[in-house]
């Protein structure tokens, strides 16, 4: 493994790969503080750009895409208290009244140094703990990849903000969407309604790009547009100085823990690391009074936290194929086009592509920090364009992203059609998210549970005794139940906060 370790740095810092993790550290960058634009929007428009990559530069470029705008997002947040993405909410309460009282230079350069802590650290545990997890990972069956697949999605529904109840029929819609097409098993062909590009399920990238890019794009074209015009203050000296990051490293440290834990958790995201890691940092501040007023601390900790998701999102993504959030579902999907498919046997049997990549995030985080410092003065004005200008290039990259995937003209139907039902759920409040992992999910756990339906036929068991087996299936079997139960728990608390 220390060869394969070693290999891959090499790979990683050959210029032309360095090449690519700089182009998408600072593509990253401007998607993330553009308001409006994710960083799962931002992959799922760029992804189409690799096709015609090798598999190494390819990821190379999405992962540094991923690390340079869950960064990017903060710039906004802190200068014009608009989140770049859902992860800098956190950040925007104190970063934009820092910028009130003119420190928007001061806040930004501690938005930075956290960021730049929480992603390597979070890079220096994938490292470590990836391959450790993919060998235990090889002795996982049938019954208990079926049981993790369930238990990631009963996730949505218990981690997260509003109704829970809304972020589960989310994730159920999502698997009824992944049951398209012809069964891997059977052959049998279903919900196609006799369209030939239906036979082999809905194409990821095109349903990736149609839920986030065009729902975004009609959410956008809400807005004022080109009337829309706003000012920006100078953004002045970033470094925080050694003395005052001295002083917050424990907050930073805490923080960067925090997000790869919640990395770690099917369903969870950046922005549930960011508020957990502010929160934790006033438990443990001098003066928790200053939080939501210009809290050096509260910066740090929501920042190392949501950039430390990156790493721990993606060891499920690796090891399992199961991604933990919709980043890593965009992720995955660049994975799966370039012949990659993502599970225990990866580490073995493309170590080539894998350590390159985890390398490359090491590299991306040291470039956004770099481009952060030596050009943020102007990378800032991103922040000005408007809505008006960023919608129609949204849509242009959309339609040329869905088209070249497969280059089936049907598929531009199928992007508009669940851009439409993204946007109808972005009006109802419902998250897009679980539909894109059930989208994901739903196969994997179709064909595990038909796996145990022969193995346990073939030993006169039912099902249901099959999953008694084992005591890791059982595990799994109570988590899943648990977190459902946590989910009702919250929807009925959530019903009566609202009659309150």
């Amino acid at each position: 493994m220390l060869a394969d370790i070693l290999n891959g740095a090499y790979i990683a810092f050959q210029p032309a790969n360095l090449s690519y993790a700089f182009i998408g550290a600072v593509l990253g960058i401007l998607f993330g503080a553009l308001p409006g634009v994710s960083a799962t929007l931002g992959i799922a428009l760029l992804i189409p750009l690799t096709f015609g990559m090798d598999p190494v530069p390819a990821l190379i470029f999405l992962g540094s895409v991923y690390c340079g705008a869950i960064y990017g997002g903060s710039i906004s947040a802190i200068l014009l208290n608009v989140p770049g993405t859902p992860a800098a909410v956190a950040t925007m309460i104190d970063g934009y009244a820092m910028t009130k009282q003119g420190k928007s230079g001061l806040a930004l350069g501690l938005a930075t140094v956290a960021s730049l802590v929480g992603g390597v650290a979070s890079t220096v545990v994938l490292l470590v703990a990836a391959p450790t997890v993919a060998r235990y990972a090889l002795e996982i069956r049938s019954a208990e990849f079926f049981w993790i697949v369930l238990f990631a999605m009963s996730t949505v529904g218990a981690i997260g903000e509003g109704s829970p109840a809304k972020g589960l029929i989310a994730g159920v819609l999502g698997l009824a969407l992944g049951a398209v097409g012809a069964h891997q098993l059977t052959g049998s062909v279903r919900y196609t309604f006799g369209e030939l590009a239906l036979y082999e399920g809905l194409p990821v990238i095109s349903a990736l790009v149609g839920l986030f890019s065009i729902s975004q794009v009609l959410t956008l074209a809400e807005g004022k547009g080109m009337d829309v015009h706003v000012d920006i203050p100078d953004v002045g000296k970033l470094w925080p100085g050694k003395k005052l990051l001295w002083r917050l490293k424990g907050h930073m440290a805490r923080s960067s823990l925090i997000g790869v834990v919640v990395g770690l958790i099917p369903g969870a995201g950046a922005d549930i690391a960011a508020f957990i890691g502010r929160t934790e940092a006033k438990r443990f501040a001098k003066y928790p009074e200053k939080f939501g007023k210009g809290s050096e601390e509260a910066i740090v900790g929501a920042e190392a936290a949501n950039n430390a998701v990156v790493g721990g999102s993606l060891i499920p993504m690796l090891t399992l194929g199961i991604p933990g959030n919709s980043v890593t579902a965009a992720l995955l999907g660049g994975l799966l086009i370039h012949g990659l498919i993502p599970g225990p046997t990866l580490f073995t049997e493309a170590p080539d592509v894998l350590y390159p990549f985890i390398f490359s995030l090491f590299i991306a985080n040291l470039l956004f920090a770099v481009v952060a410092f030596g050009g943020l003065k102007w990378i800032a004005k991103i922040v000005l364009v408007p809505q008006g200008v960023i919608a129609p290039v949204v849509a242009s990259l959309a339609v040329i992203g869905a088209f070249s995937f497969r280059l089936i003209p049907f598929d531009m139907w199928i992007m508009f059609s669940m851009g439409l039902l993204g946007y109808l759920l972005r009006k109802a409040d419902y998250p897009l998210a679980p539909i894109i992992l059930g989208l994901i999910l739903g196969p994997l756990a179709e064909t595990n549970l038909d796996r145990v339906q022969t193995l346990a036929g073939a030993i006169d068991l039912s099902v249901m005794e099959y999953f008694f087996q084992r005591w890791i299936t059982i595990i799994l079997m109570v988590l899943t139940i648990a977190t459902l139960a946590i989910s009702f728990l919250r929807n009925i608390k959530f019903r009566k906060s609202i009659k309150d």
